[in-house]
């Protein structure tokens, strides 16, 4: 059963959301490859990303094929991207659902081929 095992909070300038948000919760970074912030001690695990802010939070589910789930978003009249990002923290694929709301599939490195 897929879990939400990730989430992405859209900020308009990640230094000062390291600052604020590491001060909030606690909270220790890595900078991922494609540029956002990796959140080293939260559960689920999650990050910070650099753009005009979304007005919500993506939220990402786990899954034990990406491409396989994908294809059934789009059977199901949901939209996801061509292929997932992979990079040091995993595959990730954006996706909405058939209302257009937005969310992502997650495959996490250390599950992922």
């Amino acid at each position: 059963m897929p879990n939400v095992t990730y989430w992405v909070h859209p900020v308009s300038d990640l230094d000062r959301a390291e600052r604020f948000y590491g001060e909030l919760f606690g909270w220790t970074f890595s900078r991922g490859s494609a540029g956002g912030l990796h959140v080293l001690n939260s559960a689920p695990e999650g990050g910070l990303v650099e753009g005009t802010p979304a007005p919500r939070t993506v939220l990402a589910f786990s899954v034990d094929d990406a491409t396989e789930a994908a294809a059934k978003v789009r059977a199901l009249g949901g939209t996801a991207a061509d292929d997932g990002a992979g990079g040091e923290h995993g595959t990730w694929i954006d996706c909405t659902d058939d209302q257009g709301t937005p969310f992502a599939l997650y495959v996490p490195a250390h599950t992922a081929d």
